[in-house]
């Protein structure tokens, strides 16, 4: 045993700083049982693999020296990790940067008919994230179940690249031979991004450019590991999150090399999701294929901000981390690739064995981004494809009730959904109406890892989202959460508050702080504060419109089961005080207002009266997400008689507007309508 406290100080000439050592040693840690292993996260170690007696960590030698002043008894596995690291990569077993580009250009060259190379983006030091896309149709978006594999997010974790490669051939090299491989193909979209951080594959470092482990960087439960600065601070993870949001992925594989295992959600909470029944299956086949073992992330040990908990947590995709060894030999890397490639085929080959269907508008046929909750038995919710509309869910048979929303839209419900082994179950086109008193939080963009009761606190971010109800979300002491509104019902600025927080009941009301921003990452404005339920006005913060709500804890509640502030929903109000058919008056003859026809293609006629003289009338047409589209009041003469105005479908510009809802809002001095018409093109 290495019993050795080292520090090595590097005195910066002329400025007399010290610079921490920067030798990594890879060792053990000796535990007298597993549980304590979560007791060494307050040290922040970068842990890789932990036993019933042991934990295994990358450390340099001023952690060393705090382990050991604490007690811990450690053990050095590998003197120089960054050496070993670099000297396995000198053999030549596994693909530098350069050489991963030269194979995808070669079989796009070889394969053009199935695959199409493309880039999420660029690296902090301007190199490209590749993504290659696998379908029998690559230059066009078809409904289909999306598969993402991807390699290398630890730079110096080659194994992942090599993976992801030989799989990938596989495919193309198979496509015209295998009925299986080409069943697969035709009906799904595969994307191979072998190597997800490429200035630490350069590099040979686990971390990127910006010395931030990209595995503990993203937003979903962040809680600053790995040298993360902020949730999803990083351009590659941010690249992720677009990509995953463009693409709705159904199903992920993300591939790391320490230890032998199926890693499965979650990795920050012992809680498991509710899908964990068929995520356990699957997990043990994808096992039991490459010679792996099943378990569970938190179980392993604990880490917060991880691709897959962030993949399953905000989009509802089915994550896994595979872990394998990195071995340093042709014949030992090409068994693992054939292990994972066998087991690959078997579980991507399931990706319809589930529910799939189509959510649009009822009236003009659009294709709507929509969530899909499977609310009995309970299960992770999923979103449609942002382009398409069209979802995919793996799901085991049995019999579900779905629940689908999209703000401006009444929900939809749909029970008795029977599904059987092995098949697809299709419930076609999902056909929401317009509403626009439907406007709630509607995506969980970030979440905050915060003190709260471990073993009781099973709440989910997702609890948030949609109307009040009974379940909702605690953000932890001095946690936050920031949800998107939706890009299409933004809250605008209006009369009076704009929107409401609801708190959930506990049976303590908490205090927290609102901001808002245009943006996920900020800059945020604050809105207000309050304890428990309450209102807000936009122009609080001085702007017009905003689509991300952040939600603070204030920090003052004692750690209990539900710590902090318990956010159940978020509802924007109408901000014009839409409301169809909605009329207000306060004295004298009732206002009236119709509009006919309506539905409408090219003209509709406005009738109105406002019931008695008036000196301020004003007649306006709004869209559904309350952004007026044109002001009729300059062909008002004022007048108790009624009167009628025509509107032909363009904005104050002269724009056709699209099909849609609007609404017609007639205000006066003592009275104000409001109706509903439908415009079809």
């Amino acid at each position: 045993m290495l019993q050795r406290i080292s520090f090595i100080l590097l005195i910066v000439a002329g400025l007399g700083l010290a610079a921490e050592d920067e030798t990594t040693r890879l060792v053990d840690i000796k535990i007298e049982h597993h549980d304590q292993v979560y007791s060494l996260n307050k040290y922040r170690l970068t842990i890789t693999d932990a036993g019933e007696d042991f934990v295994r960590a990358l450390v340099n030698d001023r952690e060393i020296a705090i382990l050991e002043s604490a007690g811990y008894m450690i053990t050095t596995v590998i003197e120089d990790y960054q050496a070993y690291k670099d000297e396995i990569f000198k053999r030549g077993f596994y693909r530098t940067y350069a050489e991963v580009y030269a194979v995808l250009d070669s079989f796009v060259t070889d394969y053009g008919n199935i695959c199409r190379l493309d880039t999420i983006g660029l690296s902090i030091q301007g190199r490209a994230i590749w993504a290659m896309r696998v379908t029998n149709n690559p230059q066009i978006e078809e409904d289909e179940p999306e598969i993402r594999l991807a390699g290398n997010i630890h730079g110096d974790e080659h194994i992942g690249t090599e993976i992801t490669l030989y799989f990938l051939r596989h495919l193309l090299t198979n496509y015209a031979t295998n009925a299986q491989v080409q069943a697969l193909i035709d009906s799904n979209e595969i994307w191979i991004l072998p190597t997800l951080n490429p200035d630490g594959k350069v590099a040979n470092t686990r971390r990127n450019a910006n010395n931030v482990d990209l595995n503990r960087d993203n937003g979903y439960f962040w809680d600053a590991w790995g040298g993360s600065p902020a949730p999803s601070s990083q351009i590659e993870n941010q690249l992720l999150m677009q990509h995953l949001e463009e693409n709705n992925i159904s199903l992920e594989y993300n591939y790391h090399s320490a230890a032998q295992y199926v890693n499965y959600p979650w990795d920050y909470h012992q809680a498991d999701p509710p899908d964990s029944q068929y995520i356990i299956l699957l997990s043990e086949i994808y096992a039991d294929s490459a010679s792996l073992v099943a378990i569970n992330g938190y179980d392993w040990y604990q880490i917060t901000g991880s691709l897959q908990d962030y993949t399953i947590g905000t989009n509802g995709a089915f994550a896994w981390t595979i872990e394998t060894l990195e071995p340093s030999s042709s014949s030992a890397i090409d068994q693992i690739c054939y292990n994972n490639r066998d087991a690959l085929m078997d579980i991507c080959s399931r990706t319809r064995w589930g529910i799939t269907g189509v959510v649009k508008d009822s009236i003009s046929d659009s294709l709507l981004y929509a969530r899909v909750e499977i609310i009995a038995p309970e299960r992770i919710d999923i979103y449609t494809d942002p382009f398409r509309g069209d979802f995919h869910r793996m799901i085991e048979p049995g019999t579900y009730s779905l629940r689908i929303t999209a703000n401006g839209y009444t929900p939809k419900t749909m029970n008795d959904v029977s599904i059987t082994p092995q098949i697809s179950v299709s419930v076609g086109d999902i056909l929401l109406t317009p509403d626009s008193t439907y406007h709630h939080a509607f995506k969980v963009v970030i979440t905050r890892y915060a003190d709260h009761d471990e073993q009781g606190n099973k709440t989910q971010p997702r609890h948030a989202l949609g109307p009040a109800d009974s379940l909702w979300f605690s953000l932890g002491r001095s946690g936050y959460i920031v949800l998107d509104m939706g890009a299409n019902s933004l809250i605008t600025d209006g009369p009076g508050d704009d929107f409401t927080v609801f708190e959930g009941d506990d049976g303590i009301d908490e205090g927290y702080g609102v901001y808002v921003s245009t943006d996920w990452s900020g800059s945020w404005v604050l809105c207000g504060s309050d304890t428990g339920t309450a209102s807000f006005d936009l122009s609080a913060a001085g702007l017009s419109e905003a689509r991300y709500v952040r939600i603070v804890d204030d920090g003052d509640m004692q750690l209990t089961q539900y710590s902090g502030f318990d956010l159940d929903a978020i509802h924007a109000g109408l901000p014009v005080g839409i409301a169809n058919g909605r009329a207000i008056q306060t004295d004298g003859p009732a206002p009236y207002l119709s509009v006919l026809p309506n539905p409408f293609t090219e003209l509709t006629s406005v009738s109105f009266s406002t019931g008695q003289s008036a000196e301020r009338t004003e007649l306006k047409i709004y869209d559904a997400a309350g952004r007026m589209v044109k002001d009729l009041s300059s062909a008002i003469a004022h007048s108790p008689n009624a009167m009628q105005v025509v509107w032909d479908g363009r904005d104050g510009e002269g724009r056709k507007v699209p099909s849609g809802v609007y609404f017609v809002r007639l205000d006066a001095d003592h009275s104000n309508s409001i109706e509903k018409v439908i415009l079809l093109r």
